[in-house]
């Protein structure tokens, strides 16, 4: 014996559960029982359904889109010497700290040339003494004019030509030390070392050649987009809430969604992008555990005002026909059985892969979850099952027993039976109405015609 979703065989006068089966198959069942050549009296109950309530609440509406992630600091690491690399004192992919030696250029030339600037200097110095005691002897002499006054000038300015030349040699000593500096090339940020672009013993030039890039990581940037028709509404948010907005920023693949985070947006470019009619945001993401990568894809969901009231179905409740989103709405009749039809909706935002929001249905209204469309052809009237296919009675309660439940699902039949009979009544009633209809258009032409004959 068949019953709702559950197959039971008769042991000793008493029925044993067997095995659950899908609602779905319960169509085949009944159609399998009706398919006796001979003619008799169908016994058709109403088809099983999943039935839900839809629910009231107060939901964000957001914008979901897709952004990528960059890093706060991006450097390229470059010598500011030209040289030959004698040494690489990183590893690739090392985490790197600000000041930490990189890389080291042969330093013989650039020491070299702070041994000649410090010579020269230290010559410059020597000449300054020299011209300054010359001064000194000849002051006396010129004020009794044993010297013209131009010899004792010449002296003077010579003077101040040796401390020119002074400073033009420190200066080449202090050029002569920050070049051997730059020979010990450091890493200008903290960050995470990239690959070699030079191994030892290249010959590096000045402001050219990149010896590896260094990404910052434990801090990333995260740039969206959104339309730029919600342009004004988030800027009016931002100014609502300080400033600031909150963002979560979560992978693009759908079965890694559970690694997500929040970040803060304070920042929305300065121009449109006018090909694609959007807008760009910033937003700022702490990364310690390194969970994010620079330049990685992520989906973006940016949360604005509350939608209160807001109706929420199961989103496998919401189906699409060449109209658009529809659900099966469900009507109790009587005693457990529900009339069903199709209403249009329209389709609202999805919350958590699971609950979809709707327009056009009210709350408390029953929706079909599942139902058989194979079924429905016979009459669109149906009794609630749960997921196993045991049915809910008219008190709204699981029936347990294999009994009733028969008992149960044989009451249905003749409750189809009179809204079968409803619907076919007022089918026929349309086809009459639509035929009288037809023969009234079809008088008026003929009346039309015979009118246009008598005026010939």
């Amino acid at each position: 014996m068949r019953a709702g979703g559950l197959v039971f065989k008769k042991t000793n006068n008493t029925y044993m559960k067997k095995i659950i089966v899908p609602t779905v198959c319960l169509a085949a069942i009944f159609l399998g029982a009706c398919s006796k050549k001979e003619e008799q009296k169908q016994a058709m109950p109403a088809t099983p359904a999943q039935l839900v309530q839809a629910v009231s609440k107060s939901v964000p509406a957001y914008i979901s889109t897709l952004g990528t992630t960059a890093s706060t600091h991006s450097v390229s690491v470059v010598p500011q010497v030209s040289g030959q690399i004698v040494e690489i004192k990183f590893n690739q992919g090392d985490m790197v700290k600000k000041g930490q030696v990189l890389a080291v250029i042969d330093k013989r030339p650039f020491e070299a040339a702070v041994k000649q600037a410090e010579g020269s200097l230290a010559q410059a110095q020597a000449q300054l003494k020299i011209d300054e005691l010359q001064v000194k002897r000849n002051e006396k002499l010129a004020k009794d004019n044993y010297i013209d006054q131009m010899s004792y000038d010449t002296l003077v300015a010579k003077v101040e030509i040796d401390k020119g030349v002074i400073e033009a040699a420190q200066a080449a000593l202090e050029t002569a030390k920050i070049n051997l500096g730059w020979c010990d090339i450091t890493a200008p940020a903290d960050g995470k070392a990239g690959l070699y672009n030079i191994n030892a013993g290249n010959v590096v030039a000045a402001g050219s050649s990149v010896i590896t890039t260094i990404e910052q990581v434990d801090d990333l940037y995260v740039d969206f987009v959104i339309p730029s028709q919600r342009l004004f509404d988030v800027q009016n948010l931002m100014k609502d809430r300080g400033g600031k907005l909150k963002i979560i920023v979560t992978y693009i693949e759908g079965d890694l969604a559970e690694r997500s985070r929040e970040a803060t947006v304070d920042i929305i470019l300065n121009k449109i992008r006018y090909e694609t009619g959007t807008a760009v945001l910033r937003g700022k993401i702490e990364n310690k555990d390194h969970m994010f990568w620079p330049d990685q894809p992520v989906k973006v969901v940016l949360d604005m005002e509350d939608v209160k009231d807001a109706v929420l179905v199961p989103n496998i409740c919401v189906q699409n026909n060449n109209i658009g989103p529809y659900v099966y709405v469900a009507t109790p009749y009587r005693d457990g059985v529900y009339t069903i039809k199709q209403l249009q909706v329209g389709k609202g935002q999805l919350y958590g892969d699971a609950m979809r929001m709707v327009t056009g249905l009210k709350p408390g209204e029953f929706v079909a979850e599942r139902v058989s469309q194979l079924r429905l052809q016979f009459g669109p009237f149906v009794y609630r099952t749960n997921m196993q296919g045991v049915p809910y009675g008219a008190d709204g309660k699981l029936i347990t027993n294999p009994q009733e439940i028969q008992k149960f699902i044989m009451s249905t039949e003749p409750i189809a039976n009179e809204l079968r009979a409803k619907m076919m009544q007022a089918q026929a009633g349309q086809e009459k109405k639509a035929e009288a209809a037809r023969q009234e258009n079809a008088a008026v032409e003929e009346k039309e015609v015979i009118q246009s004959q008598d005026a010939k």
